[in-house]
């Protein structure tokens, strides 16, 4: 006994016909590649200033570690730079498929069709949006005093 599928299954087109255009980890990356530079650049820059200025009981008014801003400015910078390049990632992804469905970006809310223009088009706006927070966290840790300073 075969199963089968009903015809009317058959003849629906796929939701998301332009998705051999553009890999899977492109997309993902598109979309996920910003908020996760965020989030390493939040772990990792605080703790390298708070250990640096208070390892023990009393404040230091010097950091024990004289190339902290740098290290920080570093991270920072890679931040940033993966900021951009998941942007530019996603918006490569929506060059391919945009035409993928017809219809403006306000079509991108109404349905499920074109999945994978929808994640090209979150990816961009994560981009921009996690790289304004970059830039502002980047912006107040260098604004601060370190220190006792």
């Amino acid at each position: 006994m075969t199963l089968r599928a009903p015809a009317a299954l058959m003849s629906t087109a796929h939701p998301s016909p332009h998705r051999g255009r553009v890999g899977r980890w492109a997309l993902w990356f598109g979309v996920l590649g910003a908020p996760l530079a965020w989030a390493l650049q939040q772990l990792v820059t605080p703790p390298i200033f708070a250990h640096g200025c208070f390892p023990h009981d009393v404040p230091l008014a010097q950091p024990i570690w004289t190339h902290a801003a740098a290290a920080a400015t570093a991270i920072e910078v890679l931040a940033l730079l993966a900021c951009i390049a998941a942007g530019f990632v996603s918006w490569r992804n929506w060059r391919r498929t945009r035409d993928e469905k017809a219809g403006s970006a306000h079509h991108l809310l109404e349905g499920g069709d074109g999945r994978s223009r929808f994640m090209s088009m979150v990816g961009m706006l994560c981009s921009a949006l996690f790289l304004l927070a970059v830039a502002s966290a980047m912006g107040a840790l260098h604004m601060v005093a370190g220190c006792n300073g």
